[in-house]
């Protein structure tokens, strides 16, 4: 699990996984995999993968290009009805980061710039993204 960021002690987000990242995330006690990439993206599908290593499995599908903030309420869902600590992930661990931080910024009422501090103490910068920055700044004027 070389490729993941913990953030606290209830969290790692990055990349899809591999059999032996699925692997290594069991024995370091994560119970459930939440999963933000769409069906389409993958050739195998995830949910074999991550059931075949005995974790829990959550898919949440994110569309880079199609955000929406039932998105990040299915994430804080998942989270308060599975059990963690969790491994989030999409392709590149972005999605991910910017969902958690989306929703615990929901959670605290937190501005746009708390939300991209958040996510850079993840790993992940999310303004390098005009459409992720643009949906951070959305989802945090409500």
């Amino acid at each position: 699990m070389t490729n993941y960021k913990q953030f606290d002690n209830n969290f790692f987000i990055g990349p899809q996984p591999t059999e032996q990242d699925l692997i290594e995330a069991k024995q370091q006690g994560i119970h459930t995999v939440i999963d933000l990439r769409m069906p389409s993206e993958t050739t195998t599908p995830n949910a074999e993968l991550v059931k075949k290593s005995g974790l829990g499995y959550v898919n949440i599908p994110v569309d880079k290009t199609a955000l929406h903030g039932r998105q990040v309420e299915a994430l804080a869902a998942a989270l308060e009805h599975t059990e963690g600590p969790y491994l989030l992930h999409c392709a590149t661990g972005v999605r991910a980061a910017m969902l958690l931080a989306l929703s615990r910024a929901k959670q605290g009422r937190w501005t746009a710039e708390r939300t991209f501090q958040e996510a850079e103490a993840m790993g992940y910068n999310l303004q390098d993204s005009p459409l992720f920055a643009a949906f951070v700044r959305q989802q945090t004027a409500k």
